[in-house]
């Protein structure tokens, strides 16, 4: 890890070392960009919150040579069954055979704390990069041709570091944006959730459905997904009047698992109660900064594109980045970052919606 030093400069600041931070880190070091990433937290949340990827993400992957490294934590999708109110199967969707268009199966589950620890060390390798953890943004200034960002470390030492360019990759509630004054558009989506991982032991899976479901019942909608090994997640609605924070307990978790399994079948492993959203930033760049993953955009979890967007995100900016830096574009190219990864945003979260 990295010592800060004061007015240290680089080409470009990444904020947020989570999966869109530690992509985009990668893919800058790649291109020969002189990188430094930082984020408030020292360790990786060590329990799982992404649970899918697709094959364009696992694309991204493999041209950063991270393959072999997270496939023990990837499982191919199993088929999806959907059921009505009555327990009457509406549809079934198989996943798709090989061989497959981009080389790997369109749908997969993985188990995210792993993953991130490859990330990590992958970008903690590159000697173009240097990697500054426990420290939180401040604030901003840009300049004519450059960014001044301030950070401080968690004993008040402040440290202020200049960049070409700024990418703000620090989740929902971020800073980067706030600093820079970007505003959120609603899409009209907003319920409450319950999330649901546990670790099933033997007893619990012969109890369990073999295919991952929707359940149709507008009850309770919920949605069972069979993630990698023994990781089952469930994501149910919360029913007007439940307390979020009850339900997000040990007791109110178990309260909604027994219809399909009990304490003696399984380990919680986290449970969470959440507000999905549909929200698109209406500014993707201002000046030298940018915003990608969750700082720009959040949608429902149901088809399993949170972390692939904010992965698509940092790709489709950083070879334009790279391009502008080299004087091989001008800054104009920029500026179709936002125009292309926010219509395909706001299309798949439409998508989303009607789920």
């Amino acid at each position: 890890m990295t010592t800060l030093h004061d007015q240290s400069g680089y080409d470009v600041v990444v904020v947020g070392f989570g999966p869109s931070g530690a992509v985009a880190a990668a893919l800058l070091a790649q291109a020969g960009v002189r990188t430094l990433v930082v984020d408030r937290s020292d360790e990786v949340y060590p329990k799982p919150r992404a649970i899918a990827l697709d094959h364009e993400i696992m694309r991204v992957f493999q041209n950063l040579g991270l393959q072999e490294a997270i496939a023990p934590y990837c499982e191919p999708f199993t088929p999806s069954e959907y059921y009505g109110v009555d327990g009457q199967l509406i549809k079934r969707l198989a996943t798709v055979a090989p061989p497959y268009p981009l080389g790997h199966t369109p749908s997969m589950v993985f188990t995210q704390p792993p993953v991130e620890q490859a990330l990590r060390a992958h970008v903690q390798s590159h000697l173009l990069v240097d990697v500054a953890l426990g420290q939180r943004f401040v604030s901003l200034e840009q300049h004519g041709d450059d960014v001044s960002v301030r950070l401080d470390e968690a004993d008040g030492k402040r440290t202020t570091v200049h960049a070409r360019y700024v990418i703000g990759c620090d989740g929902a509630s971020s800073a980067v944006r706030e600093a820079v004054g970007i505003q959120l558009e609603d899409l009209q989506f907003d319920e409450p959730w319950l999330v649901i991982d546990v670790q099933v032991n033997e007893r619990g899976l012969a109890k369990l459905p073999k295919t991952s479901v929707q359940y149709c019942e507008p009850a309770r909608p919920c949605t069972y997904v069979i993630g990698p090994g023994n990781h089952r997640r469930w994501e149910i609605s919360l029913l007007p009047g439940e307390d979020p924070a009850y339900m997000a307990s040990e007791e109110g978790a178990w309260s909604v698992l027994r219809r399909w399994i009990g304490p003696e079948d399984a380990t919680l492993w986290r449970q969470a109660s959440y507000r999905f959203h549909a929200l698109v930033a209406r500014d993707w760049r201002k000046g030298r900064v940018f915003i990608a993953g969750d700082a720009a955009h959040q949608q429902p979890p149901f088809l399993g594109q949170g972390m692939c967007q904010g992965v698509r995100d940092v790709a489709n900016l950083v070879w334009k980045l790279r391009m502008v830096l080299d004087g091989e574009a001008g800054d104009a190219l920029l500026d179709t970052y936002a125009e292309e990864r926010r219509e395909h945003v706001r299309r798949l979260t439409t998508r989303i919606k009607e789920i």
